[in-house]
């Protein structure tokens, strides 16, 4: 199974939530499932992810997540597209000009600068300030009182999927990530106004202020402002030369005569303005939304962790399918001592192929796991094989094989058939047979049903074959 573009989102965490109230699963069908995901056994998260994607055809019902996320959607959809026509406006309100007066970058560079600045602060304060103080926070931010007004239309609508089931610190963290997001989307339609507006406008700025501010220190404020980018642009922060000749004063509509002289020069702010844009509006607030998407992941991981039944289930995947046993004194049957050396009471942890004579695939793999045993090559052999098919099998064979068998099954001539296709290879150097018990006793077999094979195998008299003694 792909593993590449299995990640946690909103929608995987409501689908896991849903299917953990109806399903999960035995040991035995969890362990098998690990087993199959090696690569991610140590990672939790992605295991959790796949295993819901395997088995979310268990649900009874269709998934709550379609439900309960296209209100939830189509508001983000809305809400982002709105944020950038309102940048786009508010852009192209500030930039306005008809040639009487010219265009105050005072307050282009208030919503440019300074309010994505404020915003950017309560954000952080939100993000680690207590829950009382979070919720007052809130307020300040536009997208609270728009979703208020949802959630009241939702209510008269009756459209019951509008509200998440999740806690409140993950909305907290949704609410955080989705304001910095539509405050990029407003950033992005102010600056595409401002770039718009210079191709297709000749546009003259200046600034005025009714406070008492020196040509010098608004200057030095300026330069304040672009001290991120003044080594790499340095023609985007405004000379002193240009901050005096776009200094006026607004007596009715007539401007200074000497600001009408060097009215080529005005148009030179655009630079300041849109690497302030750029900056403050756009990259910090990136800035600030991946911190927020960082945290929103975290707490999502976070809290799918903690969901009912997960602890339980990522025990399962981690702890292998084995029994618990109790010292003891190993018995062994009395057979001929010509025959006794092919008995053996131990197996190797790796082998190069293992083969199950009527086990599945997922039956060899749990078995192993319980044995702590590897193999290159597992393969199930037997059952509903054909003879040819079981031949290629045994074609594929090298090295030391080990044949799982079930013990309370008596061998047959088609098992016969097989030990000698795997003797008849001359890639394998010997084969152990290992009589399993039933999965509720852990595998362990009784000792009259390993006797069986054990008399079958030393009746057969074939070299480079072994039984294993393991009974209980």
């Amino acid at each position: 199974m792909q593993t590449k573009n299995i990640n946690l989102s909103l929608k995987s965490y409501l689908d896991i939530s849903q299917l953990l109230k109806e399903y999960r699963g035995s040991h035995e069908e969890n362990r098998i499932f690990a087993l199959k995901q090696e690569k991610i056994l140590k990672n939790p998260v992605k295991l959790l992810l796949l295993w819901s994607k395997s088995n979310r055809v268990k649900l009874s019902g269709e998934l709550d997540s379609k439900n309960h996320l296209a209100n939830f959607s189509s508001f983000s959809s809305i809400s982002g597209f709105l944020f950038f026509i309102i940048g786009l406006f508010v852009g192209f309100g500030l930039l306005s000009y008809s040639g009487k007066a010219p265009v105050n970058i005072i307050y282009y560079l208030l919503v440019a600068v300074a309010i994505p600045l404020f915003s950017i602060s309560l954000s952080l304060l939100s993000m680690f300030v207590p829950l009382g103080m979070r919720e007052f926070l809130s307020y300040f931010f536009p997208l609270h009182w728009v979703e208020k007004l949802f959630r009241w239309f939702s209510v008269h609508k009756k459209l019951d999927s509008f509200e998440l089931p999740l806690s409140t610190e993950l909305s907290r963290w949704i609410f955080l990530e989705r304001i910095q997001l539509f405050s990029l989307f407003f950033s992005i339609g102010l600056i595409l106004s401002l770039l718009f507006m210079i191709v297709v406008k000749d546009i003259a700025f200046g600034w005025s202020t009714t406070l008492h501010l020196s040509p010098e220190s608004f200057q030095s404020m300026v330069a304040s402002i672009g001290v991120i980018w003044r080594d790499i642009i340095p023609s985007a922060i405004p000379s002193l030369e240009l901050v005096e000749v776009s200094h006026y004063f607004r007596l009715g509509e007539r401007l200074d005569g000497e600001m009408v002289h060097n009215a080529d020069q005005l148009g030179a702010w655009w630079k300041f303005l849109a690497m302030s844009t750029l900056t403050y509006a756009i990259g910090f607030r990136f800035v600030i939304w991946s911190v927020s998407r960082y945290g929103f992941n975290r707490e999502l991981e976070r809290e799918l962790l903690a969901l009912d039944g997960v602890d339980r289930l990522i025990r399962e995947f981690n702890t292998p399918f084995v029994s618990t046993k109790a010292l003891k004194e190993e018995k062994h049957l009395e057979i001929l001592e010509e025959t006794k050396d092919q008995v053996c009471d131990n197996t190797y942890t790796t082998y190069h192929t293992i083969l199950g004579w009527n086990f599945s695939k997922d039956e060899i793999i749990l078995a192993n796991d319980s044995k702590k045993i590897t193999a290159s090559h597992v393969i199930s052999v037997g059952g509903s094989n054909s003879f040819d098919e079981d031949e290629a099998c045994a074609s594929e064979a090298k090295g030391l094989v080990l044949l799982y068998v079930k013990s309370w099954e008596p061998p047959t001539m088609d098992f016969v058939d097989l030990l000698e296709m795997l003797l008849d290879n001359r890639a394998v150097e010997e084969v152990q047979v290992y009589p399993l018990g039933t999965l509720e006793r852990y595998y362990e077999s009784e000792e009259k049903n390993i006797s069986v094979w054990k008399r079958k195998i030393q009746g057969l008299k074939l070299r480079k074959v072994w039984v294993i003694e393991d009974a209980k």
